[in-house]
Order: C-alpha cells, then structure tokens, then sequence
C-alpha cells in the first residue's frame, strides 16, 4: 500500500513535482505515531484509536501505565504482526521529558522494527 507521507504535527512535503508518499515499514512508523498521539474520542468513527500521549504532558510520569496503554494500541494496528511481542519501554529524562521506545514486528515484511521519539 502507498499513502502520502505525514508525520504527525508536520506538513506534508512536496517531492519531485507532486507530494511525497510512503509505503512499507516507513508507512506503518508513520501510522503508530499517529495512533500513539491522537486523543481517544477525536476520530468520530474510531471512538477508541488513539493514546493522547500529548495530553500526558506536564503530568506525573508513571511508566508502567504509559507503557501498558502504548502497546495495547500498537497491537490494535493492522501492520503490526499480532502473533509477535510488542515492547514498550517509557524513560523519565527529567524536566517533564518522557523517552518512549517502541519495538514490534512489521506484518508485512516480517522484520523488527523500532520506533523511538520524545515527548
């Protein structure tokens, strides 16, 4: 499947006369990120998609339920491979910054992936 590339908060990037598009490992990174900070009830149909990781911010950290909650909705998505384990890994890096590590199986290609970003 391709789609147009769009990373979460960013715009969409022109590309060679037309925008930008991914498919693949590139497109199901894209896709958790979006899951991990859409807030749950912001998609009319999908009452349930989403984490609002965003809206944790400024909150106490308490990983283990961050953690939890991350991977319950990385194991929700499509093109993540259901019968492999999910990893989730939250780090409090002081001043109100939480380091999450994601690590899941591509249902497509078969392979280990990572995703890490802050927040």
């Amino acid at each position: 499947m391709i789609a147009l590339s769009h990373v979460f908060g960013n715009d969409l990037v022109l590309s060679e006369g037309g925008l930008q598009t991914v498919s693949s490992t590139e497109l199901t990174r894209q896709g958790l990120l979006r899951r991990l900070l859409t807030v749950a009830g912001n998609y009319v149909w999908q009452p349930d998609y989403g984490v609002g990781l965003p809206l944790m911010v400024g909150q106490v950290i308490a990983p283990e339920a961050m953690e939890s909650v991350i991977r319950a909705q990385v194991q929700e998505d499509a093109n993540v491979d259901p019968s492999q384990v999910v990893t989730v890994t939250v780090t409090d890096e002081g001043l109100g910054i939480c380091r999450c590590d994601v690590s899941y199986v591509d249902a497509g290609s078969g392979q280990q992936q990572s995703l890490s970003f802050s927040y």
